[in-house]
């Protein structure tokens, strides 16, 4: 079976041209004379060529009697990953053709390859040549949201939502633009259609809870709710470690809130009761403890629920959430006396140790 032997495709900027032998330039007579310097050479080897010139460059399409078809190589490149490689190539295309998938895949390169600012106007080039294209659409709104233009990336993804209405992508980055832009109201009825729509999209799942406690206290119940969901179905994802802090945080808040934000002395007492049990045990049942409890963390700890109660398999005896935690902090500063334990109660452990000194 013969190979299919892959086109030449590129651009070169007038100005590298070796002028030796051209017309002055910008007169037709240059322009023919470019084209048949590139065409004469390819017709020689057996290839078809298609050269065009314009007032910056000479592009130049070249394809060898049983090669593959130029369109079809580059989209290729692109499935492939291989960015680097197609980006010339979709750079001459989309200076020869009125192709609104080689415009948007030319305007996706260059997104992808960190130059959203670059990418706008292939971009808007697709939308223009296909206002149907959904796809561009979505493209086009996330460049213009990676260079600080909210409102018209906004209004990109809103087009591409009217295209598309059961598009969760289109639907998730619309709501991620208007809650950073400090609409979390208007953005939440987007975030709750992306996260139905695509249950198993962690930034969905994850951006619906961040919407949610965004929106403040007559919402941080669900918050916490659509957090849990999102550490128990995407434990090893980024978006599960994300959650997993916003709860604790969440907590904090509801801790320092019951007590008007004072110390919170039944955690004090918590931690002198941890203090004195852990000076019995060596430093690997403690560090058991303490993992232990991290462990069932993740889950969040009803820490101003002091009926809900729970049981450890390395320490004897009922604790709540608050106690639990309390134990945690203590176990993981005897590990790193100046370490932030990430609970919230540095200043209950400091009067925890200098109560007991004072005994």
């Amino acid at each position: 079976m013969t190979t299919r032997q892959a086109p030449e495709i590129f651009q070169i900027p007038l100005d590298d041209l070796d002028p030796a032998g051209l017309p002055p330039r910008g007169t037709p007579e240059f322009e023919q004379a470019v084209i048949g310097r590139y065409a004469l050479d390819y017709a020689a080897r057996g290839w078809q060529a298609v050269v065009a010139v314009d007032d910056a460059f000479v592009r130049v399409v070249a394809v060898p009697e049983r090669g593959v078809e130029p369109k079809a190589y580059v989209l290729g490149l692109l499935q492939n990953g291989f960015l680097e490689d197609a980006l010339p190539v979709l750079e001459a295309l989309d200076g020869m053709l009125d192709d609104a998938e080689i415009a948007y895949s030319h305007g996706l390169c260059l997104s992808e390859l960190g130059r959203p600012a670059d990418a706008v106007a292939p971009l808007q080039r697709a939308v223009e040549l296909d206002p149907t294209h959904a796809n561009a659409f979505i493209a086009l709104g996330v460049a213009f949201a990676r260079t600080g233009r909210a409102d018209e990336a906004a209004n990109a993804l809103r087009d591409a939502v009217k295209l598309e209405p059961e598009n969760a992508f289109a639907k998730r980055n619309l709501a991620a633009v208007l809650m950073r832009s400090g609409r979390a109201a208007e953005a939440l009825p987007f975030f709750r259609q992306a996260a139905s729509l695509a249950p198993a999209d962690p930034g969905a799942q994850l951006g619906l809870a961040q919407c949610l406690e965004a929106l403040g206290p007559s919402h941080v119940k669900e918050a916490a709710e659509q957090y849990k969901a999102v550490v128990k179905r995407f434990p090893e994802h980024q978006a599960g470690e994300m959650a997993e802090e916003a709860l604790t945080r969440i907590g904090h808040e509801e801790m320092r809130a019951a007590v008007d934000g004072g110390l919170r002395m039944d955690a004090v007492m918590y931690m002198q009761a941890a203090l004195d049990r852990f000076a019995t045990l060596d430093q690997a049942k403690v560090g058991q403890i303490v993992m232990e409890i991290a462990l069932i963390g993740r889950n969040g700890l009803e820490i101003n629920k002091p009926a809900v109660r729970y049981t450890l398999e390395n320490l004897e005896g009922e604790f709540s959430g608050l106690a639990l935690l309390a134990y945690m902090h203590v176990g993981f500063r005897i590990f790193d006396p100046k370490g932030d334990a990430g609970t919230g109660l540095d200043r209950e452990y400091e009067a925890a140790v200098k109560m007991r000194r004072e005994r």
